[in-house]
């Protein structure tokens, strides 16, 4: 059997009566989208299953001395009970955090979907709150919740209560160390637990962000510039820190207020034009300037995502490849100043959401890629130079980097991280160089808006 066919058939079992015990908890119709004191009250119930070992919450049931019962104020959709929706109460409320995923199972008792969340166990420290829920209510910073007779979730009641839970994890730590050990000895290679980074959740972002535009696009007349058949090149970043996240209109009005303009066109740009202006999917304030049945430039053909918890992600075509200029095909030329352009405006950007987040110290992890690029050559059209070019070609396709940095540091060090991340791309032109300075004069002619 599958691995997703054989969890959903043992996700199925539990709702074939479902009731709690030590390890599942039932929940009603809990609102996850912006309801905090509801975020801290699943926080609170899945650091209690993590130190018991692991556990699931089951959605959609109430129990009353004992009885269960399908809950009332069914939502009309599900569409809130998402992994993204679930691992931000963690990570606002959870130390250390982890991921939760959750499943949306069939029951076969009233053939309605149920959302289940799967809390890991094997937790080599115990878990803890962070911090108060709104109004000191549903959970409180630095307590040890945990699984208790009831069942219930509570702090340990006594020292048994503590040895157990501390057990738990030093046995966890164990058997880790045994297991490598063993591997050792045998020849292999320790196996360490595979905990989501930062980079990792920024990847996945990044990926369903595309997904997501492939999605968009897929219905497009072939000849369409929408489709960016000739490459694009797309940024992603991410806020980290501890901040509050921004949900629905107040998101789009965070977005609204953050938009830094250089240039006539300028990234993340909130239009207010019906067939054009942003919406809510998944959580999330999504645009996409390619969908309103006119013709686009591949350059004019935007498509971005913001969610609540300070992820942002951009994708645009090459300027290069609208040209009115017919003697210049589409996927023919690269130009030597755009990109220092296009990439110190979204830094600017990245730092103008820091700030609009009310985290501006926060740090940002920020991933970049170019496609396309295999048979183009270096051109100057956009700003042209004082300096022959000899055209060199480009024989890789795809160039990606990623940089972290401060956000507060971003305006003072816009010249040094632009190089840093336009430079490696300009080498896979046959090694080219770019010309000393010409970063910084850029960003300059940019940013005193001389175009």
């Amino acid at each position: 059997m599958p691995p997703q066919e054989d969890l959903t058939r043992r996700l199925s079992d539990l709702l074939v009566d479902p009731r709690e015990t030590l390890e599942v908890e039932l929940k009603g119709w809990l609102d996850l989208t912006n309801n905090d004191t509801h975020r801290a009250k699943l926080a609170k119930a899945i650091i209690a299953l993590a130190n018991h070992g692991g556990g699931f919450i089951i959605f959609g049931f109430d129990e009353t001395n004992g009885a269960v019962r399908v809950a009332g104020d069914r939502p009309e959709n599900l569409s809130s009970f998402t992994p993204d929706r679930i691992n931000s109460a963690v990570n606002r409320y959870v130390e250390p955090p982890f991921h939760c995923d959750v499943q949306i199972i069939k029951s076969s008792a009233d053939e309605l979907d149920y959302p289940i969340i799967i809390v890991p166990g094997g937790h080599k420290v115990p878990v803890r709150s962070k911090r108060n829920g709104p109004n000191d209510q549903e959970i409180k910073q630095n307590i040890y919740y945990t699984r208790r007779p009831g069942p219930q979730s509570e702090p340990p009641q006594s020292g048994q209560e503590w040895d157990l839970l501390l057990r738990r994890c030093i046995t966890n730590a164990r058997n880790d160390l045994l297991d490598s050990f063993r591997l050792l000895m045998s020849g292999g290679s320790p196996v360490t637990a595979a905990t989501e980074t930062d980079q990792d959740r920024l990847e996945k972002w990044l990926e369903v962000s595309f997904t997501r535009w492939k999605e968009l696009t897929e219905n497009l007349p072939e000849n369409r510039p929408a489709r960016l058949r000739n490459g694009h090149y797309s940024v992603g970043y991410q806020l980290l820190g501890d901040f509050e996240p921004v949900r629905g209109r107040k998101l789009l009005e965070t977005l609204q207020a953050g938009v830094v303009r250089h240039t006539g066109w300028p990234p993340f740009w909130v239009p207010t034009r019906e067939g054009i202006a942003p919406y809510l999917v998944n959580d999330c304030v999504e645009c996409w300037l390619g969908g309103d049945g006119k013709e686009q430039d591949p350059d004019h053909a935007d498509f971005w995502r913001a969610s609540p918890e300070g992820q942002f992600y951009l994708l645009r075509g090459y300027q290069e490849d609208g040209l009115e200029n017919r003697e210049i095909m589409p996927g023919e030329i690269f130009d030597l100043t755009l990109p220092t352009w296009r990439v110190g405006e979204i830094l600017l950007h990245a730092e103008s959401m820091a700030r609009q987040f009310m985290a501006p110290q926060a740090q940002l992890l920020i991933l970049a890629e170019w496609t396309g690029l295999s048979g183009r050559k270096i051109s100057s059209f956009a700003n042209p130079i004082n300096q022959p070019i000899d055209s060199p070609i480009a024989h890789q396709d795809i160039y990606r980097t990623k940089i972290k940095v401060q956000a507060n540091q971003i305006s003072d060090t816009l010249p040094e991280l632009v190089d840093s991340i336009v430079r490696p791309l300009y080498e896979l032109f046959n090694f080219f160089q770019l010309p000393a300075g010409l970063v910084t004069q850029e960003l300059a002619r940019m940013r005193q808006h001389r175009f």
